[in-house]
């Protein structure tokens, strides 16, 4: 990014956070700084295998962009969370609360955005979130649980994101 001109303002950058939930998707458009600038949420549709949740999500992107009259060379990108296993390349290899089956994500949204995008698994984003803006702040170390449809979790340590071949654990509890 270029440095203003002595007398210029610097350009504002915005970027979109997507929350893919299996009810609902949960919206917001921040600043590159991660002010937020408006949030919404939209309805999933989750018939016929979740073909819809990306071309409707594109749809609100689009109308959001138009509304706040953003030009797509201010927008940085699109950052998704989904509640699923996600690969590097973006690829989430099932979801049983959106019903996908094999999903190339990333790709499917550029493609209808035309915007850069970045998936993860919805726990993990949340909890990068949380140490970026909210209660883990300043912390290089923390465990978030997420409460939706599902059940899910983060685990950060020493700044970075504790990932496996899956984004969850399974723990057994001895009965009583």
């Amino acid at each position: 990014m270029e440095k203003p001109r002595e007398g210029e303002k610097k350009a504002i950058k915005y970027c979109f956070g997507v929350d893919v939930g299996g009810t609902t998707v949960k919206m917001g458009l921040f600043e590159e700084n991660g002010t937020i600038v408006d949030k919404w949420e939209i309805t999933t549709d989750t018939s016929e295998e979740g073909k819809s949740i990306l071309p409707n999500i594109a749809a609100s992107i689009a109308k959001k962009t138009e509304e706040h009259q953003l030009a797509k060379e201010d927008i940085v990108g699109v950052g998704v969370g989904v509640p699923a296993p996600v690969t590097a390349d973006g690829v989430v290899n099932g979801s049983a609360n959106l019903g996908w089956k094999y999903k190339e994500v990333k790709r499917e949204l550029e493609e209808l955005t035309g915007l850069k995008a970045e998936i993860g698994n919805d726990a993990n984003v949340a909890a990068l979130g949380e140490m970026w803006k909210g209660g883990g702040a300043g912390e290089k170390n923390m465990i978030m649980v997420t409460l939706g449809t599902g059940v899910g979790g983060g685990v950060i340590i020493d700044g970075k994101m504790l990932v496996g071949p899956v984004s969850y654990t399974h723990l057994t509890l001895p009965t009583t």
